[in-house]
């Protein structure tokens, strides 16, 4: 009866909004923003200033603005003495690592609050004396971050995900068997520590907090990994002299003798990000040389961008005096902008001008001499003895632009509502359809409109200016820009065709927001670094013509040698074809050579290729691989279909392998009673949302589909929207327990009752509840806050780990919504992720006595062990954007996941059901995309275009089934297939608890 009554007030409820609807056609024409101006007062805007915080940029010119000053006072306070914490905080006080009576959180769960009495107001910074918990006692290799709230609030965006940072260093020298460097493992080396809070990617100064004058209140927070707090310490800011004030108080005294200080940029002395990694080049100047044999000689790159990634070298000084530093750099991995460096001596800036140092692009390797604009390079007073030197990567000199990208991106966002709303249009295939006969007069009908996109290109220009001012010259992203200058220009020009070019100002608010992450990025890698007298000059440090053409020569002769060939592969070698970055390869190519190889006594060559088509050719060229990894969860079926792939079926020990994954899973890879493939990674989905947003909405997280119909008018109402992705069938499908084939799989089964109620209700998510059939970022949407809710996968949920530390605190994730069963139920399955998954595959072509060989390396990469230390590994050493998404549920479970995200992740895999594969199934998901069109994009009925996709769909499965003599040309049946039944959840989700 309630379930009724909720039914019937929806129903009232749907029949209300088509009534106003039909009315409002007969009213005259108006622009919304003059409804808007006639009755402001109930006009719904979503305030999105009380769930993302300003940056902090904006703060600190705020408070300098209003003449805020620095404070006077110094606090400590002891981490035990807390005044307030969580009911379920993990915060214990207890000893460790040598001290007593420290607050220790055991995970990254509650907050604990300080009371401090401050006598002078003003800006602050805080300081923490602090350890993160080792591996084994709760913590992981990645570093803390906390948020800092002052009196009950977060005071700007960049206090919700404050890092403290540990401490590396690279072990001995590896070499693999042919004299090859290989990556050495990392060693943490990270001890108490005092540090003050910072962003120095944001601001290489620590961040500045107001505290009142009295009683105030700080509350500590752990976003990620358990962490042990001794004190906290409240102190004035500290400040940074001019160059010329610390150059006048250097002693006179000069050096008696010239000094060359030299170090080897791969001998550093620790890093702060495992991430951060040594590489190996081939340039006639880099040393040491690295031609035929690999030797890392350089640190750095792409894996050295992230702001307050830093490395630090130790020196020693002959002899006390005034010298110059310098280094040879290369700036090439971003055409024509800037990388900008914090320097330290001695863990401190020595002056301000060091704060964030330029290095130019240049398209070779360059000489950077730490100098001024005028090229007069700065000196450093140096005592006699050990020093450190510590290069920190920044792009504070760009946040004056990435606030304004945020800024901007909103304004062209709502101008882009607003147009939508004026014209009643809709986004169809990424173009606005709108009546395009109607003539406009933008002036009078959208009020402000002109203006407002004139003031855009204006803040635009300026952006454009104030980029290349800051690079030093023009660039990709003053560029872009730029473009969106000329676009605004011209649609300016002939203002009433504005409301029909939607889709140039929507293309125009993903080039700009894509300018944000293009100046955060500030890679830089480094052969050697000197530091020189005062008088002496810096060693050359660039090829000269001759020197380069012979570099040239090297290299071209070493890329010809065989370990960098396919067409050659040994026989007494296992072959391995990996379909991932060259990070992946080396990584699998590292632990075979520590494990596999010495336990088996058979070398493995791991071949890094690009594209999956190789695969075909190279059967036709007769060079097959033993092994291929990375493969599209496609390709064994493929090749399976063609006699090409091996049965994994029928090896010794396959079904105990086989068990280690979810049924749902294995559907890609099972054809005709036989399994031909493995999963390798696993690209799960689950519902994302904003826990400030609910909250304030006064809405919980939906466990069915029918708590997000419920939902959805009170998000729509506040201009907010729920996400579903419209090509992914599977769950309305799956869910309302229909199938895609039928049991003999010979046709399919969409015409069932069935399918047919699900892709009715998987339309009508569009079509009656108002779901969004276009969406150009859910991760920028949902970051922004102006869609808090909706379903998406692995890379959306690393994206916001890695991209979005602001809001890490806000958002979480939970199982996908489901539907109650005629069981009483609740059952929430789901595909769509093996379209998106890699799988690992043998050959029926390699030799027999190789097969078995290659089995046992499908095992022994297959295991728990080796894919736990394989993720942990690529983690490591390259950072959190390599988390390995393994299919092995096992090694899943050990990386570094927060843990109420791995318990959601993890009961969602228990309904896992990827779409199964039989001869002619890609056109079920081409047709299935067809009558969704025609159903939600052309209003057309859902069954009759759901009846056109079975019936296309039995004929392109027949005519399959003909060709690879599955039935005859009279359609008797000569084999029957058998197809994988996935009916229940796979309980192997928890059998380790």
């Amino acid at each position: 009866m309630k379930a009724f009554k909720k039914n019937l007030i929806r129903q009232s409820f749907y029949l209300f909004v088509i009534a106003a609807f039909i009315l409002s056609l007969f009213q005259p024409l108006t622009a919304p923003k003059i409804a808007a101006a006639e009755d402001e007062e109930t006009k719904i805007e979503p305030d999105l200033s009380q769930f993302i915080e300003p940056f902090y940029y904006d703060i600190i010119h705020k408070w300098q603005d209003e003449g805020i000053q620095p404070g006077k006072d110094h606090i400590k306070v002891e981490a035990k003495d807390f005044a307030k914490q969580a009911d379920d905080t993990s915060f214990t006080v207890d000893s460790y690592k040598g001290r007593d009576q420290v607050g220790i959180f055991a995970d990254a769960v509650g907050w604990v609050e300080y009371e401090v009495d401050v006598k002078s107001a003003g800006l602050y910074e805080i300081a923490i004396d602090y350890i993160p918990l080792s591996q084994g006692e709760g913590g992981s290799r990645q570093s803390v971050i906390l948020s800092v709230a002052i009196n009950e609030s977060i005071p700007y965006r960049e206090a919700r995900s404050i890092e403290l940072r540990r401490q590396y260093k690279d072990k001995d020298p590896q070499f693999d068997d042919e004299g090859n460097q290989i990556r050495s493992l990392v060693e943490e080396t990270t001890d108490w520590t005092t540090a003050t809070l910072r962003d120095p990617g944001v601001s290489v100064e620590p961040l500045h907090f107001y505290l009142e004058k009295g009683k105030n209140t700080i509350r500590i927070q752990p976003q990620r990994e358990a962490v042990a707090i001794e004190s906290i310490a409240i102190q004035p800011p500290t400040s940074y002299p001019a160059y010329q004030d610390v150059k006048a108080e250097y002693p006179k005294s000069e050096t008696s003798s010239d000094h060359t200080i030299q170090l080897e940029a791969e001998d550093f002395l620790g890093k702060n990000s495992t991430s951060i990694q040594v590489q190996y080049n081939r340039d006639p100047l880099t040393t040491p040389k690295s031609l035929n044999k690999i030797k890392f000689n350089t640190l750095g790159g792409a894996s050295w961008q992230n702001g307050g990634q830093a490395v630090t070298w130790e020196f020693e000084v002959p002899e006390t005096g005034k010298y110059k530093i310098g280094f040879r750099g290369l700036q090439n991995y971003r055409k024509s902008l800037s990388t900008f460096r914090s320097i330290y001596i001695d863990g401190q800036i020595p002056f301000a001008e060091m704060k964030h140092f330029k290095i130019p692009y240049a398209t070779k390797w360059q000489e950077v001499f730490v100098q001024d604009e005028k090229e007069h390079p700065y000196e450093f007073y140096l005592e006699k003895g050990k020093h450190t030197l510590t290069l920190g990567a920044t792009y504070e000199p760009f946040m004056p632009v990435i606030t304004q990208i945020e800024e901007i991106s909103e304004q062209i966002k709502s101008v882009s509502q607003e147009l939508r709303l004026a014209s009643g249009g809709r986004i169809e295939k990424g173009k606005a359809v709108v009546d395009e006969f109607r003539v406009w007069n933008v002036k009078k009908e959208l009020p402000g409109l002109i203006e407002q996109l004139e003031d855009m290109h204006d803040q635009l220009a300026a952006m454009a200016q104030q980029t290349i001012e800051i690079n030093g010259g023009r660039n990709n992203v003053s560029q872009a820009f730029e473009s969106a200058v000329q676009d605004l220009a011209k649609l300016l020009e002939k203002p009433n065709e504005i409301p029909n070019k939607q889709v140039v100002i929507g293309t125009m608010q993903e080039k700009v927001d894509q300018q944000r992450q293009e100046l955060m990025d500030s890679p830089l890698e480094i052969d050697k670094l000197y530091l020189v007298s005062a008088k002496e000059e810096f060693p050359r440090m660039t090829a000269n013509p001759f020197e380069k053409i012979k570099g040239t020569f090297h290299s071209l002769l070493y890329s010809f040698q065989d370990q960098n060939q396919l067409r050659e592969q040994k026989d007494e070698e296992l072959n391995v074809w990996m379909m991932w970055g060259r990070d992946y390869a080396e990584e699998l190519q590292q632990l075979a050579d520590q494990y596999f190889t010495p336990e088996h006594g058979i070398k493995v060559n791991v071949n890094l290729i690009q594209d999956q088509n190789l695969l075909v050719l190279a059967k036709a060229a007769g060079i097959m691989p033993d092994v291929a990894l990375g493969v599209p969860s496609g390709m064994p079926f493929e090749m399976a279909l063609r006699g090409a792939a091996k049965d994994i079926s029928e090896l010794p020990g396959s079904e105990e392998l086989l068990n280690q994954y979810a049924p749902g899973s294995l559907l890609p890879y099972y054809y005709d009673g036989h399994y031909y493939g493995v999963p390798e990674t696993i690209n799960f989905k689950v519902m994302f949302y904003r826990k400030d947003i609910l909250q304030q909405l006064g809405l919980d997280v939906p466990e069915t589909w029918e708590e997000v119909y419920d939902m959805i008018p009170t998000l729509l109402q506040n201009q907010y929207n729920f996400y579903a992705d419209p090509k992914d069938f599977s769950y309305m499908l799956y869910q309302n327990e229909a199938e895609l084939y039928t049991e003999d799989g010979l046709a399919t089964a969409l015409d069932q009752p069935e399918a047919f109620k699900g892709f009715e209700e998987w339309t009508n998510l569009f079509n009656l509840h108002g779901l969004d059939n276009q969406v150009q970022s859910f991760y920028q949407q949902f970051r922004k806050g102006t869609m808090p809710i909706g379903i998406s996968d692995f890379n959306q949920y690393m994206q916001l780990l890695v991209a979005a530390p602001e809001i890490l605190d806000t958002w979480g994730i939970a199982p996908i919504p489901g539907h109650i069963n005629s069981e009483g139920e609740l059952v929430r399955w789901a595909g769509g992720t093996g379209m998106d998954t890699t799988s690992m595959m043998l050959f029926n072509d390699t030799p027999k006595e190789k097969q078995e060989m290659a089995w046992e390396f499908i095992k022994w990469y297959t295991s728990p062990e080796i894919q736990t230390e394989y993720g942990l590994n690529l983690e490591q050493f390259r950072g959190e954007t390599f988390r390995w998404n393994s299919a092995n549920i096992e090694a899943f479970r050990e990386m570094p996941w927060r843990k109420a995200d791995l318990e959601a992740i993890l009961e969602q895999w228990k309904w896992v059901k990827d779409l199964p594969n039989t001869p002619g199934s890609y056109m079920t998901t081409r047709q299935l995309d067809f009558a969704w069109n025609q159903t939600v994009l052309e209003s057309e009925n859902p069954r009759v275009e759901l009846e056109k996709a079975v019936k296309e769909i039995n004929r392109e499965l027949k005519r399959k089934q003909m060709e690879f003599d599955i039935i005859d040309e009279n359609g008797n049946v000569l084999h029957p297939l058998k197809l994988l039944d996935v009916s229940k959840p796979w309980e192997g989700v928890n059998k380790d608890e």
